[in-house]
């Protein structure tokens, strides 16, 4: 498994707004870890919904997939998945970097 940074192609035109995104990921990450800790499915669902829809809206496919896993794990109330997904999405978001161009 490769633990180098993961490197995504992000339209320039978006460069200003990127890097707060991505600092509002990482804040996203602690917040889904304590709803699956506190097995807030709602909650959860709330969290890979709008990941879902903001990750891809930027061109982070990847991260938009995991979102859209972590909603559909929540309405399931599948707490194994879940745990594997805020361990997945932590990594992603500490490796991604984007590139303008």
């Amino acid at each position: 498994m490769n633990d180098g940074p993961i490197s995504v192609r992000i339209d320039p035109l978006l460069a200003e707004i990127v890097p707060r995104f991505l600092q509002r990921c990482r804040q996203t990450v602690v917040e889904f870890q304590d709803a699956v800790r506190s097995a807030d499915f709602t909650g959860a669902r709330r969290i890979g919904h709008a990941l879902h829809g903001t990750a891809s809206s930027f061109g982070f496919d990847e991260m938009a997939e995991i979102g859209k896993e972590i909603e559909q794990a929540a309405r399931a109330c599948d707490t194994g998945t879940l745990k594997a997904l805020a361990e997945r999405l932590d990594t992603h978001v500490a490796r991604v970097r984007p590139v303008f161009d």
